[in-house]
């Protein structure tokens, strides 16, 4: 069985498709009238005509490739430079198998980033991630719960509500397990993680969580109104992605197998600046 998804604001060079492995593949993408059910308005069928390249499962295992998909979106969020794509739509020649996604990935154009095609190397890149995300997402709690917060994060419309999953991403990961505060040791750790790269030192993420503090204690007004904050928005997603980069290319989220490899790690992480 196969689920075809089309690919938006997605464009690759590589020829005539590319195995992302687990069963996913990204290949061209043609409308079938198989697709034209009721489900789906005139509007949709002219939307997934636009669509050049799908991310398409062929398995076995129908009841878990939703969430495994959407690893594969979070390891082009995470891992490219690029602008990455999403999902609107889930094809399937059998009906009820099809679905409309009510509340695809958005993004935060504060963030500029090339759209140039994603070459056979960019997607490489994203096969290799895609693989240690499924690993991180099943060694430990906290790693699950962190990839789920930033995936929420990511789908969410609303500034605040990505802010706050993205730093609940962050806490996951990062937070003491003893009780009380927790920003001096997660801005610590993500700043040693990074090596205080440019926009990624300990006072950067520090002025980011107390925004957070002064949001959910009272001391600004919450609105939905994006305004200057979806600058503060893009440094967060700067530094989520940044340590989440370096915890899967240096293979590092396999210390969260246990608390004692986690708390060694943690403990070469405890620096001070």
């Amino acid at each position: 069985m196969s689920v075809r998804m089309p690919l938006f604001q997605f464009h690759m060079s590589a020829e005539p498709g590319f195995s992302l492995g687990s069963g996913f593949s990204i290949v061209r993408f043609e409308f079938s009238d198989a697709y034209r059910i009721p489900l789906f308005s005139e509007q949709d069928v002219e939307h997934m005509r636009r669509a050049q390249w799908a991310l398409i499962y062929e398995g076995n295992e129908l009841g878990g490739y939703k969430a495994q998909s959407n690893l594969v979106l979070l390891a082009f969020r995470i891992l490219s430079l690029q602008h990455p794509p999403f999902i609107k739509f889930r094809l399937s020649e059998i009906p009820e198998r099809s679905a409309r996604i009510s509340q695809p990935m958005t993004y935060n154009y504060a963030a500029q980033q090339s759209r140039k095609p994603y070459s056979a190397q960019d997607l490489e890149a994203i096969r290799l991630g895609f693989g240690h995300m499924q690993t991180m997402d099943a060694i430990s709690t906290r790693t699950h719960n962190s990839t789920y917060f930033l995936y929420r994060a990511f789908h969410s419309d609303k500034w605040i509500d990505s802010f706050l999953l993205m730093t609940s991403a962050l806490e996951s990961l990062f937070s003491k397990d003893a009780p009380g505060g927790a920003t001096d040791a997660i801005s610590t750790r993500v700043a040693s993680l990074l090596h205080s790269a440019d926009r990624c030192t300990k006072n950067d993420i520090e002025e980011l969580y107390d925004l957070r503090s002064r949001m959910t204690h009272g001391r600004i007004v919450i609105s939905d109104d994006a305004g200057d904050n979806l600058a503060q928005l893009e440094h967060l997603e700067h530094v989520t992605n940044a340590s989440f980069r370096k915890l899967l290319e240096t293979q590092k989220y396999l210390c969260f197998r246990t608390k004692s490899e986690r708390d060694a790690f943690m403990g070469t992480l405890n620096v001070a600046f």
